[in-house]
């Protein structure tokens, strides 16, 4: 989406110049928010629904095509307290249902990764809603991993293609299995048309993937900061895609400039 054209959002002056094709965000520290301040962790997590909000925001109107949040891992689904599960639900099924008009004006498209067949009905049914509404949306494409384990979604996958052709006729799994490639296990993933993650932020000073777009994120250029999520503004994000603009990406290449010194020869004495 070209820098401006979100249907609602005036352009930005000034404009950033390309910014990454595609930004996942993992969110830590709502809970140390709100710990600071003598709130309980739920409040850390309404806090930091505001910034996801601003957030994507911003990126909608400086052109970004992707953004994916790390929001519920499968290890805070399946262990943290009931009290704090059912609060996360709530808060999702809230963000889902209030950002619907946002994500019309932004002409912004929502979708999701992960294991959502097993959240609550209700959140299903939301999610499936604002999903739906949003599909034709042809600006950035918010993405939320809900109850996502990288792991996971890579085991899912083989497991898929497994099923797929565990009754075929042309050759059957081993087949399908010798043949599989980078390119066609992606077909199984949970969203197959999700590109690599250009820019991976993590805030509240952590620095690991933690279990998040492993297969992805294998090239993603990382950037880290000591704020807090609930605290995570703009000017922190502009800083990170500073950062990211300076940076040489190279997939395992040589560095141009090395290239160039090496196939200079060196003039003899």
């Amino acid at each position: 989406m070209a820098e401006g054209s979100g249907r609602g959002y005036p352009p930005l002056d000034p404009p950033i110049d390309s910014p990454p094709r595609h930004i996942a965000i993992i969110m830590d520290g709502n809970g140390r928010w709100a710990r600071k301040r003598g709130f309980l962790r739920l409040r850390g997590h309404e806090r930091g629904a505001e910034s996801l909000r601003r957030i994507t925001r911003y990126c909608a109107r400086i052109g970004v095509s992707e953004l994916t949040f790390y929001a519920l891992s499968t290890e805070n689904y399946t262990r943290r307290p009931d009290r704090e599960v059912g609060f996360l639900m709530k808060l999702l099924k809230d963000f889902l249902i209030g950002e619907r008009q946002e994500l019309e004006d932004g002409n912004i498209q929502l979708r999701s990764i992960g294991r959502t067949e097993d959240l609550p009905d209700d959140v299903q049914t939301e999610l499936e809603i604002t999903r739906k509404g949003s599909e034709d949306h042809t600006g950035m494409v918010l993405r939320l991993a809900l109850n996502y384990g990288g792991r996971r979604e890579i085991l899912d996958a083989i497991q898929k293609c497994a099923e797929s052709h565990s009754n075929s006729a042309s050759g059957g799994l081993d087949q399908a299995l010798a043949n599989l490639d980078e390119k066609s296990i992606r077909k199984y993933f949970y969203d197959p048309d999700m590109s690599d993650p250009d820019l991976v932020i993590r805030t509240a000073g952590e620095a690991r993937l933690s279990n998040f777009l492993l297969w992805q994120a294998s090239y993603a250029e990382i950037w880290t900061t000591q704020t807090l999520w609930p605290d995570f503004q703009v000017d922190h994000l502009v800083e990170a895609l500073k950062d990211y603009a300076r940076r040489v990406r190279k997939f395992g290449a040589i560095d141009p400039l090395d290239r160039e010194t090496e196939e200079t020869p060196t003039p003899t004495q």
